[in-house]
């Protein structure tokens, strides 16, 4: 059996982790954090700028679409699809045409794939729209994104604020804490009655995403059918609910299909220096009890790039990989890794290591440093995924090709 080791447990690296144990590896995720989904509004971006179908044929040879492929991006997306399915939290839409979906600051959300309470809200969808807060959430100002929508040329019919039943919390809530307390029936019961008659006449319902978490799916239809509307979830100020419920789901996943699962540790690279050809080792965990050495055939890396710990921009204007010290692009000179304005495309979001169509990280020569080593996600370089909108889409095409490439 192959042994692989992923390092990284955002998206990039869960999404590995389970199609590696799908594929009959022996599969042990290492990650000194959670990643980033939970900052997250858990859909899954493709393309923002375009039509996702369209765009990806025209980008240049050493984006990340175009070295992993077109098939895998549709193939890892179907696979996450099904995982979705099969864990009842359906995902809505194509990259045939984006959905697109209001935000917490009013703006409009352009997203390939989403969870069917946010895919409800799509605003093409020409259904008349009520904007709904409720009361001790100061995550949400329903009359801010109202208006917002509103100059975006969106017609929202009214905003309003829907109370709670009463709470022992002697706090500001959370939307965690109202998520998990429409997870009990009986709270559910009551949010019913109390709403009902309040909102008489209303068609179509945003509330922000707080509607249930581990139960999410039946506090969604449920909540619909007693209120007679359509009701959508609009993602608020991290940690995003969307986004824990899909790191949740895909954590399970994992561990179900017999993911060894390992957080905390910092992790460095370890070479194997007893044969001719350049292989990795495994990994050494730097731990509080001292360093233990984790063997394997293969090792990913989806740490990420420059925002969750894959690439140290360092004091003396240096760039580094952190877990094999892996050869960086980047531009020399600490004065050129950022625009003169933050509205501007920023130099550094392009910053990684150099990858063949294996996606494996290559050296000076264009050759692959080491032959049993593999990257996916945010630490390829090529892309700025936050301006394309396409950092999900990324991850996800990126995973599947590696574990593609690595197991054959």
């Amino acid at each position: 059996m192959t042994e692989i080791v992923v390092v990284g447990a955002g998206l990039t690296g869960l999404i590995a982790s389970i199609l590696a144990a799908d594929r009959g590896a022996k599969v042990t995720l290492v990650a000194r954090g959670r990643g980033g989904l939970t900052l997250s509004h858990g859909c899954i971006d493709v393309w923002g700028r375009s039509t996702p179908s369209r765009a990806l044929s025209r980008l240049r040879m050493n984006h990340p679409y175009r070295l992993a492929g077109t098939g895998s991006l549709r193939a890892g997306l179907e696979f996450l699809r099904a995982l979705d399915h099969q864990a009842d939290y359906p995902f809505i839409g194509n990259i045939s045409r984006n959905l697109r979906l209001p935000t917490a600051l009013g703006t409009i959300h352009t997203t390939a794939l989403a969870p069917k309470s946010l895919a409800s809200g799509d605003l093409r969808d020409k259904t008349p729209i009520v904007i709904a807060g409720v009361d001790g959430f100061r995550d949400f100002y329903p009359e801010f994104v109202a208006a917002n929508l509103h100059k975006a040329g969106v017609s929202i019919d009214d905003a309003l604020r829907l109370p709670l039943p009463l709470s022992t919390v002697r706090r500001d809530r959370y939307a965690i804490d109202i998520a998990r307390s429409l997870d009990d029936s009986h709270f559910l019961d009551e949010v019913a009655r109390i709403w009902k008659s309040r909102l008489s006449g209303i068609k179509r319902l945003g509330l922000p995403a707080i509607l249930g978490f581990a139960n999410h799916q039946f506090v969604h239809e449920e909540l619909q059918e007693r209120l007679g509307l359509t009701l959508f979830e609009i993602p608020t100020l991290p940690p995003s609910i969307p986004g824990l419920r899909l790191e949740r789901l895909l954590h399970r996943k994992a561990m179900e299909m017999g993911v060894f699962v390992i957080e905390g540790p910092k992790v460095l690279g370890r070479v194997d220096g007893s044969t001719a050809a350049p292989r990795v080792s495994g990994v050494v965990l730097q731990t509080a009890g001292g360093s233990r050495t984790l063997t394997a055939d293969i090792v990913l890396l989806a740490t990420g790039g420059v925002m969750h710990g894959g690439l140290i921009f360092q004091q003396d204007g240096r760039v580094r990989e952190s877990v094999f010290d892996l050869p960086v692009i980047y531009d020399e000179g600490r004065k050129h890794w950022t625009a003169s304005s933050p509205l501007e495309t920023q130099p550094y979001a392009n910053y990684g290591l150099s990858v063949n169509e294996q996606l494996q990280p290559l050296g000076a020569d264009g050759l692959p440093i080491y032959t049993n080593l593999f990257c996916a996600g945010g630490l390829i370089a090529g892309a700025d995924r936050s301006g394309e909108g396409s950092r999900q889409g990324i991850d996800i095409a990126t995973a599947y090709r590696a574990i593609e490439a690595a197991l054959g």
